[in-house]
């Protein structure tokens, strides 16, 4: 993984407001490896805005005219 300085890490409560989600939310998509994460320690979750962005653009649904 390649992290620049200007890269934008966040932790879970800035992830859910990002997000527009609950912590449980969050938690039950981590727990399904459906929400892309960087593990630090085994109790320390990060995320890039890069990956969230990514994420909630590829479930974007296009509404036909």
């Amino acid at each position: 993984m390649n992290l620049s300085p200007t890269t934008e890490i966040f932790n879970d409560e800035a992830a859910c407001a990002i997000l527009s989600v609950t912590s449980r939310t969050l938690r039950l998509w981590r727990s399904r490896n459906a929400l892309p994460h960087i593990r630090i320690t085994a109790k320390s979750l990060r995320y890039r805005r890069k990956d969230l962005e990514e994420w909630l653009s590829r479930r974007r649904v296009q509404i036909a005219a």
